[in-house]
């Protein structure tokens, strides 16, 4: 069983830190000072534990007056296709969806295309490049 709670210490903060180290410096060679953009500040923050063990995390961020962007949505390699994501996802769209009125978006790694549509979004656009990776916007239509 995965609880997803909203971040409220440092410590659990540095938890999901490393999760995005980890996953996005690590394995997919983003570059630190683009991955910790500064804005962490400005977001809310979502920690994956499982057994008492931190596995994954998100960030929900107000873009726009009318739009909200989940961002940063990142798994260990281990506990991947065990549903960790969509636990998260389903969080950040929740609350997400409590501010009436906005677009949910996402910058999706072109990869994960179909996990997101299987959560109800829709791809707007082309594909783009964001740290050296293929990307796609999407919102959420549901």
């Amino acid at each position: 069983m995965v609880d997803v709670t909203e971040i409220r210490s440092q410590q659990e903060m540095q938890k999901a830190f490393n999760i995005r180290r980890i996953v996005f410096c690590d394995e997919q060679k983003v570059d630190p000072q683009l991955e910790f953009d500064g804005l962490d500040l400005k977001c809310r923050h979502y920690l994956a534990v499982q057994s008492g063990r931190a596995i994954g995390t998100a960030r929900l961020r107000i873009d726009k007056p009318n739009k909200i962007k989940i961002e940063r949505v990142a798994v260990l390699l281990k506990e991947r296709g065990k549903g960790v994501g969509q636990a998260l996802m389903r969080r950040a769209i929740n609350d997400a969806q409590n501010k009436k009125g906005c677009t949910i978006a996402i910058h999706a790694q072109s990869h994960a295309q179909s996990f997101y549509e299987t959560l109800g979004f829709k791809q707007i656009g082309a594909e783009f490049e964001e740290a050296g990776i293929t990307h796609i916007y999407m919102e959420y239509l549901n």
